[in-house]
């Protein structure tokens, strides 16, 4: 059996666990929560019958709704800043925009961090492709000015079918390349 990468963890699952790695942190963050909640519950119970408060239940929710709230709001912000910087980067590359630069902080979601390793690979394959498609268009326009002014000086006929035959290589070249961008 092979060794497996970190994106391979992440990306083989299948079914309810197909993300095991974040989706047991966010399971172990809910048992977290919880039993701390259950503990404020038991504080503010104990505070009931010492103070012989009536309206336990509705400062027990309004905690429980507060510190749900508190909580999820510090756990979901290393999910949704990246996610929010990554839609971003998306927008950009979706504009055309390859040259874009993503990076998130230390804190983020591993699988976060693959999403957005995959999206850098993206953007220099396809900078790659274009600068190749590019290229491949000068070289082929310079060659087939060469090529028309070698007819008009009445070049041999030899040479003008070598030159059309390196114009139409290079033409098979720069189509492959095209159909690389999915063009």
């Amino acid at each position: 059996m092979t060794p497996t990468t970190k994106r391979e963890q992440f990306t083989r699952g299948k079914g309810i666990l197909s993300a095991t790695g974040p989706q047991a942190r966010f399971i172990l963050f809910l048992i977290f929560l919880l039993i701390a909640y259950t503990f404020l519950l038991m504080i503010f119970r104990k505070l009931a019958m010492i103070v012989d408060l009536p309206v336990f239940i509705p400062i027990a929710l309004t905690t429980l709704i507060a510190f749900i709230g508190l909580a999820g709001t510090l756990y979901s912000h290393r999910f949704v800043g990246p996610m929010a910087r990554i839609r971003k980067t998306l927008e950009q590359i979706a504009a055309g925009d390859y040259s874009v630069t993503l990076r998130l902080r230390d804190a983020d979601d591993p699988m976060l961090k693959d999403l957005v390793s995959t999206i850098i690979d993206l953007c220099e394959h396809t900078r790659q492709s274009h600068r190749l498609v590019q290229d491949s268009a000068r070289e082929l326009s310079g060659d087939l000015t060469a090529l028309m002014e070698n007819i008009r000086r009445g070049a041999p006929a030899g040479d003008l079918i070598k030159q059309a035959e390196a114009i139409q290589n290079k033409r098979a070249a720069l189509d492959e390349a095209v159909q690389s961008l999915g063009i």
